[in-house]
């Protein structure tokens, strides 16, 4: 899925790349990266509103004692923390551009940056007290730093004399792993190995979010922030890691880049809208380009994919509704009550196309996004028929502000309930129906989106279901 999505923004990176807008979208990203890596580790906490308005207004001590409610001092020795974070965000870009080769002597003087404002560190003495010890910078761990999780076990990391040469490991697996690997799957492997090594006694976690940013900018792509909402998702994904399994690391770190690049592929939108006369001119040369190269004939292709899930959603839809159907005729109902499914669909030619749009915009603000409505735009629909009416629906449109080549499928689930005055319903209690949004784009190719559409599509479904079940019951 990142792949086709990291080719679309690699095809309009350059349009962006030497605009102001796209600089300070830059910049934003590296202050939240800074403010981020450091609330995941709990150096500091605030909620989300105090670290917005530092990426807004920037790192300020008096706004983090003000909005953060901590003392000047401490604001200020966070401040300086969040600048040698920021410092090293910034410094992955220049290490990018210098095309210089990963070392563990690299490491080891970010390392040195990421505490330079930190003088101690905690550690447990054999008889389980916390005690304060010193702070190496730029140094290996010279003792074991084995924590001991919330169920009493100890997780083990690499011994303090094996450190060296396990990191001189990592750097040469990397080095050639890296001409072949996916960058979500290179970023969450070199995430998850350094955390395994712990080589230092402080810092490792930044470390590793770090490494893995500086794989994904290798790649043309975006630093990796890891949102304090994230945490919950983060930690099982590395314990799921140590068990075995990447799997749930490299989804997450796929999902925190699309995120990242379709809110600069947004930005293209931006851009193009505040442009004054010569270069709205630029633009609609960029346009006719655009056809010249047949830009807007493989944009095109999406809708193509998106006929196709809708007929797939049909389909299931379909086989649903008869499924409810032959159960509903073993209940025994009497002959005056009736319970009844119908599955129901538009297409982007039908006149019912544009059916549901209030709950389409409200699903889309929940997902924090604009769905483009106007060239293309399908819904399939399942409605159950009890002494209650159920419906789940389904819409396909696009995603954010004209063609981008990008679209959505976002599910919702809601019940029909009779109206006073003129004999017809009215749609009440809208919710998602499932936790993500269905993004697909033109570089992916179709087998590929069918087949994380379906998974997708059971999901939503599951999810819808048991609402219904759950409004039975109530």
């Amino acid at each position: 899925m990142l792949g086709a999505l990291a080719r679309v923004w690699r095809e309009r990176r350059e349009r962006l790349d030497k605009t102001d807008e796209y600089r300070e979208f830059l910049r934003r990203l590296q202050r939240e990266w800074a403010i981020e890596t450091g609330i995941i580790e709990r150096l500091y906490s605030w909620d989300r509103g105090v670290t917005e308005v530092l990426i807004e207004q920037g790192i300020d001590a008096a706004l983090i004692s003000h909005r953060g409610g901590v003392r000047r001092e401490e604001a200020d020795n966070i401040k300086h923390m969040i600048e040698d974070h920021l410092a090293i965000v910034e410094g992955l870009f220049s290490f990018i551009k210098e095309e210089q080769p990963l070392t563990e002597h690299f490491i080891r003087s970010m390392q040195a940056q990421f505490v330079e404002h930190q003088g101690f560190t905690e550690a447990v003495t054999g008889d389980g007290k916390i005690i304060r010890i010193e702070l190496l910078k730029g140094e290996y761990k010279k003792l074991p730093n084995n924590p001991r999780r919330p169920n009493g076990t100890i997780h083990e990391h690499c011994p303090p004399e094996l450190v060296r040469e396990e990191m001189e490991r990592l750097t040469s697996w990397y080095r050639d792993a890296a001409r072949s690997t996916p960058p979500e799957v290179l970023a969450a492997w070199l995430h998850h190995r350094f955390a395994q090594i712990h080589p230092f006694q402080d810092g490792n976690g930044r470390i590793a979010r770090a490494l893995a940013s500086l794989v994904f900018l290798k790649a043309g792509l975006f630093p990796l922030v890891i949102r304090d909402s994230d945490r919950k998702d983060y930690i099982f994904s590395l314990e799921t890691a140590d068990a075995g399994d990447l799997g749930e690391l490299v989804s997450l770190f796929a999902r925190r880049q699309r995120d990242s690049i379709l809110a600069a592929l947004g930005l293209e939108q931006q851009v193009q809208q505040m442009r004054h006369a010569e270069q709205i001119i630029s633009s609609a040369i960029l346009t006719l380009q655009d056809r010249i190269a047949a830009e807007a004939e493989k944009v095109s292709e999406i809708y193509a994919t998106a006929d196709k899930l809708l007929k797939i959603t049909v389909d299931r839809l379909s086989e649903l509704e008869k499924t409810l159907n032959d159960q509903f005729a073993g209940l025994g109902l009497p002959d005056d009550q009736s319970y009844h499914a119908r599955a129901q669909s538009a297409d982007n030619d039908s006149k019912e196309r544009h059916y549901f749009y209030r709950q389409i915009v409200e699903v889309a603000k929940h997902f924090d996004y604009s769905a483009s409505l106007e060239r293309y735009r399908s819904w399939a629909r399942l409605s159950i028929h009890t002494d209650k009416v159920f419906e789940t629906v389904l819409s396909l449109h696009g995603y954010g502000h004209g063609e981008t080549g990008v679209m959505a499928v976002s599910a919702f689930t809601a019940q029909r309930v009779p109206r006073d005055d003129d004999g017809g319903t009215d749609t009440v209690g809208t919710h998602p129906s499932s936790p993500d949004l269905f993004q697909f784009n033109y570089a992916e190719s179709v087998d590929s989106t069918e087949k994380r559409f379906r998974d997708w599509l059971e999901g939503a479904i599951a999810i819808a279901l048991a609402e219904w079940r759950k409004l039975l019951s109530a």
